[in-house]
């Protein structure tokens, strides 16, 4: 009973903020309509009428570029996964900020790339995510500083991620070299993803679960990738990210004892993708994102259990993170899907969404 009223107090709050914005997802009927719209025009109407109009009014309304509405989407979901860096207990806003760091490290990368490439604020302004820590305001005036080291300095300066950008710094300044610098930036930040994969498994085991969920697909995408170029274990191994269910040890052994992309899938018991295995075999293009979609497909469902059966823990807020990242994805495909080479018949196959 002690705890039962102790749960109630901690995250009373937190479990109703997130259940109000659990209920602004698309549900199914809008997510099917999206699928069935005939062009990107038609897309953004039916998003103009829900959370996305905010985010679409500011790139444009529906006049908005195409170039613009990855932007758009960006935006809305850093808002949304934000708040809840502030809704979280005092107690445990150190976890939730190192959950939603990649969405507020962004703006950080996009900012090193200009430095590097000798871009002006102007020339990235359409593509910055102005929210959070390091919104519009704060980006042009560390664009100022005239060197890269500087920008990295003034991003330290008070920040919640000074660890990760210390080390991105001393990479640079060792090898002068970006897009190794921005790699330290996404292995430190997995680094801390392990981290908070530790201090889940004694506050709410479920969510450490899903972590380890997205740590695997990242892994198994990875691999996926390098299996298809005929890429040797030994040459990608050190951007395998640790913690997930699937040790090094258990992923070299699936990669090596696979010949081509299929036959590694039929390894992976812990994703279903017999679906996305059989529309791969099915298309013509052996584009790779079929499994990416039936891996998050997993995550997804685990995730939306988890926010129904983990009422007042903090099971919610890492459900919350999942389930918009997810819905976020799914748009970007959607309106992608030209690119990626996928029917309608077979993007009705592959994507789910949450019962209305």
């Amino acid at each position: 009973m002690l705890a039962g009223y102790s749960a109630a107090n901690v995250y009373g709050y937190s479990s109703a903020r997130v259940k109000a914005m659990e209920a602004r997802l698309l549900d199914k009927t809008t997510m099917q309509s999206i699928i069935n719209a005939k062009d990107v025009s038609s897309i953004l109407a039916i998003l103009f009428q829900s959370d996305y109009r905010k985010s679409i009014s500011e790139f444009g309304g529906l006049q908005i570029k195409n170039e613009m509405v990855d932007f758009a989407l960006s935006k809305n979901l850093a808002e949304n996964v934000g708040k809840l860096v502030t809704i979280t207990p005092t107690t445990q806003r150190k976890l939730t900020r190192a959950l939603v760091g990649k969405w507020d490290l962004y703006n950080v990368r996009l900012a090193l790339e200009a430095k590097d490439r000798k871009l002006s604020y102007a020339a990235i302004a359409p593509q910055i995510i102005d929210h959070g820590p390091y919104n519009s305001a704060f980006v042009k005036e560390v664009l100022r500083e005239e060197t890269v080291e500087g920008v990295l300095a003034k991003f330290m300066i008070n920040s919640p991620y000074a660890a990760i950008l210390q080390a991105a710094l001393d990479t640079y300044r060792k090898t002068r070299n970006m897009p190794e610098t921005l790699a330290k930036i996404d292995e430190m930040y997995y680094q801390a993803l392990e981290n908070v994969i530790l201090a889940l498994k004694n506050l709410h085991y479920e969510s450490s679960m899903v972590l380890k969920m997205d740590i695997d697909m990242k892994n198994l995408l990875l691999l996926l990738r390098a299996k298809k170029y005929g890429t040797k274990f030994g040459d990608i191994s050190d951007a395998l990210i640790e913690r997930g269910s699937l040790d090094r040890k258990a992923l070299e052994q699936m990669y090596n004892g696979s010949g081509d992309v299929e036959s590694f899938i039929a390894q992976v018991k812990n994703f279903d993708l017999k679906e996305a295995l059989s529309v791969y075999r099915g298309s013509k293009s052996k584009h790779l994102i079929a499994f990416e979609i039936g891996m998050r497909n997993s995550i997804f469902n685990t995730a939306l259990r988890l926010l129904k059966h983990s009422i007042l823990s903090y099971g919610t807020i890492v459900a919350y993170i999942y389930l918009k990242e997810i819905e976020i994805f799914t748009l970007r495909i959607l309106i992608k899907s030209k690119f990626y080479g996928l029917s309608k018949e077979e993007l009705s196959r592959l994507l789910i969404w949450k019962a209305e």
